[in-house]
């Protein structure tokens, strides 16, 4: 089985379209373990870099926000 590539990228995209529509991800690093095929540590390292990006923050165990949350019909940089 091939593995999915993964970094802070994947999986930020991961937790945007997984997240509702408050930004709120209910998801950990054994869930994107899981998802990417890689292990715990290694999604562990990925969330904490994104969360030093700012770009989700931790609210529980389990559930993590996406901090840098534009609404969905803004236009873009490509867009405009």
């Amino acid at each position: 089985m091939r593995e999915k590539y993964f970094d802070w990228e994947k999986a930020l995209h991961h937790i945007w379209n997984n997240a509702d529509d408050d930004g709120i991800w209910n998801g950990d690093a054994a869930t994107l373990a899981g998802e990417f095929n890689v292990s715990e540590d290694e999604t562990h390292a990925g969330l904490s870099d994104l969360c030093d990006r700012r770009l989700i923050q931790r609210i529980d165990k389990r559930a993590y926000i996406v901090t840098h949350w534009p609404e969905r019909d803004e236009p873009t940089e490509e867009g405009i």
